[in-house]
């Protein structure tokens, strides 16, 4: 019997954003310079480095693949001051300690939605009010991110098995807002599974030989879908970020 070649490893840790963003979920850690943040941010490194990635991909537009190394390079260097975003503190401090030369943007942004995320709870708001309270009561209070919390608690939460499905369980009811023919949710919804496709492709484009671990640091309302389509195209091993995120 002929031994099955070893499929290439992806893990995919969820991360809240650093900065308020468009997106639903976001803290606004406005400083993390003190001894306390930086030991938490330690401890989310010392974590994700146990997986062994040999290629980190990261939250940005593959358009930004040139500007994302330069600043990177800039980085080892010395030259640049690391901003408060999960790009800087998670990705480039974890490939500089594992001596990458480069890191991967892997995100897509481009059109083919004619809602934006926030004009969708704004018709909601007035053309499905009960549904637009079951987002606002039921899933988004579940979802929110204590303020003040440990960082390195804010990324075991983000991928716990229970937020992610509630996490997509939420975006499949705003793919629901809809007013006759007029499919607003729907709109928006087949946008974000664009998004994540792009997103997959782009993974595996950079993720070909079975000695590949790549590790992708992206927002956690990603992960379920992204999951998805790695595990089901066959060609990779999905390894759970909350395999390595614990105490």
């Amino acid at each position: 019997m002929v031994k099955e070649k070893p499929k290439p490893r992806v893990m995919i840790l969820g991360t809240f954003h650093m900065r308020q963003t468009p997106d639903l979920e976001g803290v606004d850690l406005h400083s993390i310079s003190n001894l306390e943040k930086q030991n938490e941010i330690k401890a989310v490194l010392m974590a994700i480095q146990k997986f062994n990635p040999t290629k980190i991909a990261v939250e940005v537009v593959k358009e930004n693949q040139d500007a994302l190394n330069e600043e990177y390079h800039q980085f080892l260097q010395g030259e640049l001051a690391l901003e408060v975003n999960e790009v800087h503190q998670f990705g480039f401090r974890a490939a500089a300690e594992l001596h990458h030369e480069n890191v991967y943007a892997i995100d897509w942004m481009g059109d083919g939605s004619n809602h934006g995320l926030g004009s969708v709870f704004e018709w909601a708001r007035t053309e499905k009010p009960e549904l637009y309270k079951q987002l606002n009561e039921y899933y988004r209070p579940k979802l929110e991110f204590p303020e003040e919390e440990n960082i390195f608690k804010l990324i075991q939460m983000c991928n716990a098995p229970g937020r992610i499905k509630l996490d997509h369980e939420m975006y499949l009811a705003i793919g629901r807002l809809q007013k006759g023919t007029e499919y607003i949710g729907m709109d928006w919804l087949s946008w974000w599974y664009q998004r994540n496709l792009t997103i997959y492709s782009n993974i595996a484009e950079i993720t070909k030989e079975s000695c590949d671990r790549t590790l992708l640091i992206i927002g956690s309302a990603h992960v379920h879908l992204l999951t998805q389509f790695l595990k089901e195209s066959g060609l990779y091993e999905v390894v759970a970020a909350n395999e390595y995120i614990y105490e």
